[in-house]
Protein backbone atom coordinates (compact mmCIF):
# COMPACT_ATOMS: atom_id res chain seq x y z
CA UNK A 1 0.00 0.00 0.00
CA UNK A 2 1.21 3.72 -0.35
CA UNK A 3 0.04 5.86 2.46
CA UNK A 4 -2.26 3.21 3.92
CA UNK A 5 -3.14 4.85 7.42
CA UNK A 6 -6.59 6.29 5.84
CA UNK A 7 -7.00 3.38 3.99
CA UNK A 8 -6.80 0.92 7.02
CA UNK A 9 -8.83 2.97 9.32
CA UNK A 10 -11.51 3.62 6.44
CA UNK A 11 -11.66 -0.35 5.78
CA UNK A 12 -11.91 -1.13 9.14
CA UNK A 13 -14.68 0.79 9.85
CA UNK A 14 -16.88 0.59 6.84
CA UNK A 15 -16.23 -3.28 5.89
CA UNK A 16 -15.24 -4.82 8.62
CA UNK A 17 -11.54 -4.99 7.02
CA UNK A 18 -8.76 -6.20 9.27
CA UNK A 19 -5.08 -6.20 7.95
CA UNK A 20 -2.20 -8.15 9.73
CA UNK A 21 0.87 -7.61 7.05
CA UNK A 22 1.24 -4.69 5.37
CA UNK A 23 4.22 -2.63 3.49
CA UNK A 24 3.73 0.58 3.50
CA UNK A 25 6.01 2.54 0.57
CA UNK A 26 5.80 5.93 1.73
CA UNK A 27 6.89 4.75 5.35
CA UNK A 28 9.88 2.43 3.34
CA UNK A 29 10.90 5.67 2.09
CA UNK A 30 10.32 7.89 4.87
CA UNK A 31 12.39 5.72 7.30
CA UNK A 32 14.86 5.55 3.96
CA UNK A 33 15.68 9.41 4.14
CA UNK A 34 13.92 10.00 0.78
CA UNK A 35 13.46 13.64 -0.02
CA UNK A 36 10.17 12.61 -1.47
CA UNK A 37 7.75 9.82 -0.56
CA UNK A 38 4.66 10.56 -2.71
CA UNK A 39 3.92 7.51 -5.49
CA UNK A 40 4.37 9.53 -8.64
CA UNK A 41 7.62 10.51 -6.78
CA UNK A 42 8.93 6.73 -6.50
CA UNK A 43 7.90 5.82 -9.89
CA UNK A 44 10.21 8.28 -11.20
CA UNK A 45 12.76 7.96 -8.75
CA UNK A 46 12.91 3.71 -9.78
CA UNK A 47 11.20 2.98 -13.03
CA UNK A 48 12.11 6.41 -14.96
CA UNK A 49 8.05 7.00 -15.34
CA UNK A 50 6.20 10.39 -15.13
CA UNK A 51 2.91 10.19 -13.40
CA UNK A 52 0.42 13.40 -14.29
CA UNK A 53 -1.01 14.37 -11.31
CA UNK A 54 -4.18 15.76 -13.01
CA UNK A 55 -6.79 13.26 -12.30
CA UNK A 56 -6.22 13.14 -8.36
CA UNK A 57 -8.97 15.46 -7.86
CA UNK A 58 -11.30 13.52 -10.13
CA UNK A 59 -14.88 12.45 -8.93
CA UNK A 60 -13.92 9.02 -8.43
CA UNK A 61 -17.39 7.76 -8.15
CA UNK A 62 -18.73 8.47 -11.46
CA UNK A 63 -19.00 6.07 -13.77
CA UNK A 64 -18.19 5.28 -16.56
CA UNK A 65 -14.39 5.94 -16.15
CA UNK A 66 -12.97 7.55 -18.49
CA UNK A 67 -9.67 5.55 -20.37
CA UNK A 68 -7.22 8.11 -18.92
CA UNK A 69 -8.47 7.56 -15.32
CA UNK A 70 -8.19 3.41 -16.05
CA UNK A 71 -5.01 4.02 -16.90
CA UNK A 72 -4.37 6.24 -14.07
CA UNK A 73 -6.15 3.70 -11.22
CA UNK A 74 -3.91 0.92 -13.14
CA UNK A 75 -0.28 3.19 -13.06
CA UNK A 76 -1.75 3.35 -9.30
CA UNK A 77 -1.55 -0.44 -8.49
CA UNK A 78 0.82 -2.02 -11.03
CA UNK A 79 4.71 -0.91 -9.31
CA UNK A 80 3.47 -1.38 -5.91
CA UNK A 81 5.23 -4.96 -5.41
CA UNK A 82 7.98 -4.41 -7.37
CA UNK A 83 8.80 -0.99 -5.58
CA UNK A 84 8.22 -3.37 -2.17
CA UNK A 85 11.10 -5.51 -3.42
CA UNK A 86 13.20 -2.39 -4.08
CA UNK A 87 12.38 -1.01 -0.83
CA UNK A 88 12.49 -3.80 1.62
CA UNK A 89 16.19 -4.34 -0.09
CA UNK A 90 17.03 -1.01 0.55
CA UNK A 91 15.68 -1.14 4.17
CA UNK A 92 17.49 -4.42 4.58
CA UNK A 93 20.88 -3.03 3.58
CA UNK A 94 20.39 -0.01 5.50
CA UNK A 95 19.86 -2.09 8.60
CA UNK A 96 16.39 -0.33 8.78
CA UNK A 97 14.38 -3.20 7.72
CA UNK A 98 13.30 -3.81 11.60
CA UNK A 99 11.91 -0.53 12.13
CA UNK A 100 9.43 -1.00 8.94
CA UNK A 101 7.92 -3.93 10.05
CA UNK A 102 7.69 -2.48 13.50
CA UNK A 103 6.25 0.41 11.91
CA UNK A 104 3.97 -1.37 9.66
CA UNK A 105 2.50 -3.80 12.26
CA UNK A 106 1.32 -0.37 14.47
CA UNK A 107 -0.11 1.08 10.96
CA UNK A 108 -2.28 -2.44 10.37
CA UNK A 109 -3.65 -1.71 13.73
CA UNK A 110 -4.95 1.50 13.96
CA UNK A 111 -8.88 2.45 13.97
CA UNK A 112 -10.70 4.78 13.81
CA UNK A 113 -10.95 7.41 16.16
CA UNK A 114 -13.01 10.38 15.15
CA UNK A 115 -15.74 11.41 17.42
CA UNK A 116 -19.30 12.05 15.60
CA UNK A 117 -19.93 16.13 14.80
CA UNK A 118 -21.01 18.11 17.21
CA UNK A 119 -22.00 21.81 16.31
CA UNK A 120 -19.08 23.16 18.41
CA UNK A 121 -16.87 21.81 16.48
CA UNK A 122 -17.33 25.25 14.38
CA UNK A 123 -14.72 26.29 17.16
CA UNK A 124 -12.15 23.91 15.26
CA UNK A 125 -12.19 26.16 12.16
CA UNK A 126 -9.05 28.42 11.68
CA UNK A 127 -10.16 31.83 12.27
CA UNK A 128 -13.52 30.93 13.97
CA UNK A 129 -12.06 32.83 17.10
CA UNK A 130 -10.83 35.71 15.51
CA UNK A 131 -14.14 36.74 14.09
CA UNK A 132 -17.14 38.41 16.57
CA UNK A 133 -19.71 36.63 18.51
CA UNK A 134 -22.25 37.09 15.49
CA UNK A 135 -20.17 35.87 13.30
CA UNK A 136 -19.55 33.04 14.93
CA UNK A 137 -23.05 31.88 15.43
CA UNK A 138 -23.47 32.18 11.73
CA UNK A 139 -20.74 29.89 11.33
CA UNK A 140 -21.85 27.36 13.61
CA UNK A 141 -24.70 27.20 11.69
CA UNK A 142 -22.83 27.00 8.12
CA UNK A 143 -20.97 23.90 10.14
CA UNK A 144 -23.75 22.25 10.90
CA UNK A 145 -25.26 22.46 7.28
CA UNK A 146 -22.06 21.17 5.52
CA UNK A 147 -22.13 17.79 8.34
CA UNK A 148 -25.56 17.51 6.91
CA UNK A 149 -24.79 17.68 3.13
CA UNK A 150 -21.34 15.54 4.00
CA UNK A 151 -22.92 12.50 5.49
CA UNK A 152 -25.95 12.93 2.83
CA UNK A 153 -23.05 12.85 -0.16
CA UNK A 154 -21.02 10.39 1.61
CA UNK A 155 -18.19 12.99 1.50
CA UNK A 156 -15.14 14.25 3.54
CA UNK A 157 -16.98 17.99 5.31
CA UNK A 158 -13.95 19.62 3.11
CA UNK A 159 -15.57 18.51 -0.27
CA UNK A 160 -18.39 19.84 0.93
CA UNK A 161 -17.13 23.25 1.57
CA UNK A 162 -13.66 24.26 2.93
CA UNK A 163 -13.27 25.93 6.06
CA UNK A 164 -12.31 29.04 4.53
CA UNK A 165 -15.71 29.59 2.48
CA UNK A 166 -17.25 28.88 5.77
CA UNK A 167 -16.07 31.35 7.34
CA UNK A 168 -15.99 34.02 4.18
CA UNK A 169 -19.87 33.30 3.89
CA UNK A 170 -19.74 33.94 8.26
CA UNK A 171 -17.85 37.12 7.84
CA UNK A 172 -20.26 38.70 4.83
CA UNK A 173 -23.46 37.68 6.19
CA UNK A 174 -25.05 37.29 2.25
CA UNK A 175 -29.02 37.24 2.55
CA UNK A 176 -29.66 36.85 -0.92
CA UNK A 177 -28.38 34.47 -3.30
CA UNK A 178 -26.62 37.15 -5.30
CA UNK A 179 -24.44 38.42 -2.72
CA UNK A 180 -23.79 34.37 -1.81
CA UNK A 181 -22.56 33.97 -5.44
CA UNK A 182 -20.16 37.28 -4.54
CA UNK A 183 -18.91 35.26 -2.00
CA UNK A 184 -14.85 33.73 -3.40
CA UNK A 185 -14.84 30.20 -2.97
CA UNK A 186 -18.80 29.60 -3.49
CA UNK A 187 -18.87 28.01 -7.13
CA UNK A 188 -22.11 27.41 -9.44
CA UNK A 189 -22.37 23.87 -8.30
CA UNK A 190 -21.96 24.72 -4.98
CA UNK A 191 -25.04 27.33 -5.36
CA UNK A 192 -27.24 24.73 -7.08
CA UNK A 193 -26.24 22.11 -4.22
CA UNK A 194 -25.73 24.19 -1.31
CA UNK A 195 -27.04 27.81 -2.04
CA UNK A 196 -30.77 27.84 -0.08
CA UNK A 197 -29.39 25.86 2.57
CA UNK A 198 -26.00 28.27 3.50
CA UNK A 199 -28.86 31.25 2.95
CA UNK A 200 -30.85 29.44 5.76
CA UNK A 201 -28.15 29.19 7.99
CA UNK A 202 -26.90 32.90 7.48
CA UNK A 203 -30.04 33.87 8.61
CA UNK A 204 -30.50 31.35 11.73
CA UNK A 205 -27.30 32.81 12.66
CA UNK A 206 -28.65 36.53 12.27
CA UNK A 207 -31.27 35.55 14.38
CA UNK A 208 -29.74 32.78 17.27
CA UNK A 209 -29.54 34.57 20.28
CA UNK A 210 -25.75 35.28 21.35
CA UNK A 211 -26.20 33.76 25.07
CA UNK A 212 -26.39 30.43 23.08
CA UNK A 213 -22.83 30.69 22.00
CA UNK A 214 -20.84 28.42 24.32
CA UNK A 215 -17.36 29.47 25.39
CA UNK A 216 -14.18 27.80 23.11
CA UNK A 217 -12.88 24.44 24.29
CA UNK A 218 -9.94 25.13 26.17
CA UNK A 219 -7.16 22.43 25.54
CA UNK A 220 -5.27 20.08 28.30
CA UNK A 221 -3.12 22.20 30.30
CA UNK A 222 -0.46 19.86 32.11
CA UNK A 223 1.57 21.68 35.08
CA UNK A 224 4.88 23.34 34.01
CA UNK A 225 7.52 21.18 35.11
CA UNK A 226 10.91 22.40 34.32
CA UNK A 227 13.15 19.54 35.07
CA UNK A 228 11.22 17.62 32.13
CA UNK A 229 11.26 20.89 30.01
CA UNK A 230 15.11 21.19 30.03
CA UNK A 231 14.81 17.05 28.99
CA UNK A 232 12.86 18.09 26.10
CA UNK A 233 15.46 20.74 25.00
CA UNK A 234 18.06 18.15 25.33
CA UNK A 235 16.27 15.48 23.23
CA UNK A 236 15.15 18.03 20.47
CA UNK A 237 18.77 18.63 19.96
CA UNK A 238 19.51 15.55 20.10
CA UNK A 239 17.10 14.93 17.11
CA UNK A 240 18.47 17.53 15.05
CA UNK A 241 21.64 16.42 15.04
CA UNK A 242 20.84 12.54 14.54
CA UNK A 243 18.59 13.08 12.15
CA UNK A 244 21.27 15.23 10.21
CA UNK A 245 23.85 12.01 10.65
CA UNK A 246 21.29 9.55 9.16
CA UNK A 247 19.79 11.65 6.62
CA UNK A 248 16.30 11.13 8.06
CA UNK A 249 13.48 13.98 8.87
CA UNK A 250 13.61 14.77 12.54
CA UNK A 251 9.56 13.87 12.67
CA UNK A 252 10.34 10.64 11.14
CA UNK A 253 13.57 9.83 13.36
CA UNK A 254 11.32 10.73 16.64
CA UNK A 255 7.74 12.18 16.71
CA UNK A 256 7.68 15.17 19.15
CA UNK A 257 4.70 12.92 21.44
CA UNK A 258 7.75 10.40 22.13
CA UNK A 259 10.25 12.75 22.89
CA UNK A 260 7.70 14.49 25.16
CA UNK A 261 6.74 11.05 26.97
CA UNK A 262 9.99 9.86 27.29
CA UNK A 263 11.25 13.62 28.81
CA UNK A 264 7.99 13.48 31.20
CA UNK A 265 8.63 9.69 32.61
CA UNK A 266 12.51 10.36 32.46
CA UNK A 267 13.30 6.34 32.64
CA UNK A 268 16.69 5.36 33.84
CA UNK A 269 16.55 2.57 31.67
CA UNK A 270 15.86 0.85 28.39
CA UNK A 271 13.76 -1.33 29.91
CA UNK A 272 11.73 1.68 31.94
CA UNK A 273 11.30 3.16 28.40
CA UNK A 274 9.79 0.08 26.83
CA UNK A 275 7.47 -0.02 29.35
CA UNK A 276 6.15 3.53 28.52
CA UNK A 277 2.98 3.33 26.16
CA UNK A 278 3.43 6.33 24.17
CA UNK A 279 6.42 4.97 22.86
CA UNK A 280 7.38 2.73 19.62
CA UNK A 281 9.67 -0.28 20.64
CA UNK A 282 12.19 0.23 17.85
CA UNK A 283 13.11 3.77 18.67
CA UNK A 284 13.67 2.54 22.20
CA UNK A 285 15.94 -0.14 21.50
CA UNK A 286 17.53 1.97 19.44
CA UNK A 287 17.78 5.14 21.01
CA UNK A 288 17.46 4.78 24.02
CA UNK A 289 20.69 4.63 25.96
CA UNK A 290 21.56 7.77 23.92
CA UNK A 291 18.55 9.67 24.88
CA UNK A 292 18.90 8.42 28.50
CA UNK A 293 22.65 10.09 28.35
CA UNK A 294 21.42 13.06 26.72
CA UNK A 295 19.16 13.40 29.93
CA UNK A 296 21.26 13.13 32.13
CA UNK A 297 23.19 15.69 31.13
CA UNK A 298 20.23 18.26 30.98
Amino acid sequence: MNGADYDIVCLKRDFGIHFHRIFDTVVAAQLLGYPATGLAALLDRHFGLTVSKTLQRDEWFRRPLTPEQVTYALTDTRYLIPLREILKEELRSAGRLGWAEEEFTLLALREWTRVPFSPEDFWKIRGSRDVGRREQLILRELAIVRDHHARETNRPPFKVVSDAVLLSVAKLKPRNAAALKRVRGISSLMMRRLGDDLLSAVTRGLEASEGSLTAPPRGERRRYDQGASKRLDALKEWRRKRAAELKLDPGVLSPLTYLQAVARANPSTVEEMLALPDLSRWRAREFGKEWIEVMGKS
